[in-house]
């Protein structure tokens, strides 16, 4: 197949299988007659590059586990499966911030719509009942209520 047609057929341009050889994630691909002539098995890899790349595993991390499958060592298996399960865990790690990055946002997005802005209003409230009031107990419920954590907190003395 021509570097077009493997192109087509892969969704990736010709620079980046051209690229992808140069820095070795292909090995280089014969030529007839000066151009590139690849087999299913280039298309296997670029089929299995791509699909590392979307697991988001960086470049040098596939250059390296290809490093490793080509070399056909004994402990091959053995370390190609680090390479992933050390990425796993970046990975893993990378998910969890952004997840807490996308909950500050959030929070931040309420926050200009109004919705903490009204929880905020209504805190400042209890805080001047409580020094009113001089009560805990009555701080404790106004707290509960206006932050929607409790509809209705009662003394455990007061009848039900």
């Amino acid at each position: 197949m021509t570097i077009h047609e493997v192109a087509e057929r892969t969704g990736l341009t010709p620079d980046t299988l051209r690229w992808y050889e140069k820095i070795g994630l292909l090995a280089p691909v014969r030529k007839t007659g000066g151009k590139r002539n690849y087999s299913e098995r280039e298309v296997r890899w670029i089929g299995y590059i791509k699909c590392m790349r979307r697991a988001a595993l960086p470049v040098d991390a596939i250059l390296e586990y290809i490093r490793i499958y080509r070399k056909n060592a004994p402990d091959s298996k053995a370390k190609r499966r680090a390479i992933l399960v050390e990425q796993y865990e970046l990975l893993k790690k990378d998910l969890e911030e952004r997840q807490q990055a996308l909950e500050y946002l959030r929070l931040k997005i309420d926050w200009f719509d109004g919705r903490v802005a009204d929880l905020e209003a209504a805190l400042k409230n209890v805080a001047s009942d409580t020094l009113l009031s001089g009560d805990p107990e009555l701080a404790d419920e106004s707290h509960a209520r206006a932050s929607g954590i409790a509809p209705a907190i009662r003394h455990p003395n007061e009848k039900r």
